[in-house]
């Protein structure tokens, strides 16, 4: 299988909480346009350096922090201009700090060994300081997606003793307190798109992925201002319920015809 491309740019429009930072990576070349509108307005220019501090919140609770700086990223490759085999997607995770080392293993060795196995192509995003999440893209087929998944949310749910803090997450050591909840999370990236066919009409098909499975499928909101292109699912539940919303969500992904 081709590998997708990885783009060294990414911006990160992140959502600082303390179960984590949620990225909605969008592509490097749509930057918001620069807002000429009143000092009193919503909409400020990107550079000002006050945004920093600056927050939209929604009412799923996830606060979007601004794109101020560039992360080592992976961007979700465009059908039109990726080449990949026939029966093939991608799948992107958001994988917490602490689970990368087990994922990578001793010289990369556990990482090429899962790809071996399961036919996937995989590829993690650098690890950054004060991202305490880091991106996978996962490639292959519906069956290596998942398989590629089971793996990861296994390593999620081996949290270390230490980082099981509930204390605020300091902008300075974010890695060191994790929220005790995200064991039993699973977060997935995926485009717009397919976030619109996890929702379904009124919320209808969400609603069903959550009595199939039991677990509790959450989507971050399209923040106001910002031209994200991808959209945070939190999926929360004991192992075999993720496992299952998760298969959900990867057909929704095989289904979406962009």
């Amino acid at each position: 299988p081709k590998h997708p491309r990885a783009s060294s740019k990414m911006m990160a429009g992140g959502a600082v909480q303390q179960n984590g930072i949620f990225s909605n990576p969008h592509h490097h070349n749509q930057q918001p346009h620069m807002e000429s509108d009143p000092p009193d307005s919503r909409k400020r220019p990107l550079e000002t350096p006050t945004e920093a501090s600056s927050t939209k919140r929604t009412n799923t609770g996830v606060a979007f922090l601004q794109p101020l700086f560039e992360t080592e990223g992976i961007v979700f490759p465009h059908q039109e201009t990726e080449t990949h085999e026939e029966g093939e997607y991608f799948l992107k995770v958001l994988i917490p700090s602490y689970a990368a080392g087990s994922i990578i293993g001793k010289g990369g060795q556990t990482i090429v060994q899962l790809q071996k196995e399961t036919g996937a192509t995989i590829k993690l995003s650098k690890s950054k300081d004060f991202y305490p999440e880091r991106v996978c893209l996962i490639q292959g087929t519906v069956e290596a997606l998942n398989g590629v998944h089971d793996f990861i949310a296994e390593k999620v749910r081996e949290m270390p003793q230490s980082t099981q803090k509930t204390e605020p997450v300091s902008i300075l050591q974010p890695q060191t307190t994790v929220n005790p909840d995200r064991v039993k999370q699973a977060k997935l990236i995926v485009p717009n798109s397919t976030a619109g066919l996890i929702i379904g009409k009124g919320g209808a098909t969400v609603k069903a992925v959550m009595e199939q499975s039991g677990a509790w499928v959450q989507l971050s909101q399209k923040p106001e201002g910002i031209n994200l292109q991808e959209r945070v699912v939190t999926i929360s539940g004991e192992p075999e319920q993720n496992r299952k919303a998760v298969e959900i969500i990867v057909q929704k992904i095989q289904e979406d015809p962009q």
